[in-house]
């Protein structure tokens, strides 16, 4: 299979990280998480990276890291809410894996993340919430391989559909299971 690397992208607090960590287990893929990546390079944790050098700074880490994880096989990358906004990192993420968009609500946003604690860009009230989500989704629908829905459902049931469409695609069935 070309493609051996599963990538998840989404808004912030669409379920990346513990839906990454549930495949991990199921598949015996290492999980990847780009932002986690950031911080060890920065030594610095993201809402420190934003403070200091601002979002040039962060994004910056971000293009880096993104291109180290693209460069590994059979693994799980999980990327931050915004690396899809630039082109470079979703051309290296669509050559190296499946771009799986974990896709949520602005409401469950807000339900899972209200008040951005350790988010920089996600707003503290409601209406800021879903204006980023509005802005930002049609990006992510253009990056997706395959748009998973995950308001309402668990991270286990999302990573459930995800490997079992990625199993099929290592099969040749690209149409699913």
């Amino acid at each position: 299979m070309e493609k051996s690397n599963i990538v998840l992208s989404g808004f912030m607090a669409s379920g990346k990280s513990t839906v990454g960590e549930i495949l991990s287990g199921d598949t015996g893929m290492a999980l990847v998480d780009t932002d986690g990546m950031v911080e060890a390079s920065a030594g610095a944790s993201v809402e420190q990276i934003f403070e200091s050098g601002g979002e040039r700074r962060f994004r910056e880490y971000e293009r880096t890291a993104v291109s180290r994880a693209a460069s590994k096989v059979n693994v799980i990358i999980a990327v931050g809410g915004g690396a899809v906004l630039d082109e470079r990192n979703v051309t290296l993420l669509k050559r190296a894996g499946v771009m799986y968009l974990l896709d949520v609500s602005p409401e469950e946003v807000y339900r899972r993340a209200g008040g951005g604690c350790g988010r920089p860009l996600l707003g503290k009230e409601k209406s800021e919430v879903e204006e980023l989500v509005r802005v930002r989704h049609g990006v992510y629908m253009e990056a997706a391989d395959v748009v998973v829905e995950t308001t309402g459902r668990t991270p286990a049931e999302v990573a459930r559909e995800i490997a079992a469409d990625f199993r099929s695609r290592a099969a040749g069935r690209p149409d699913g299971p």
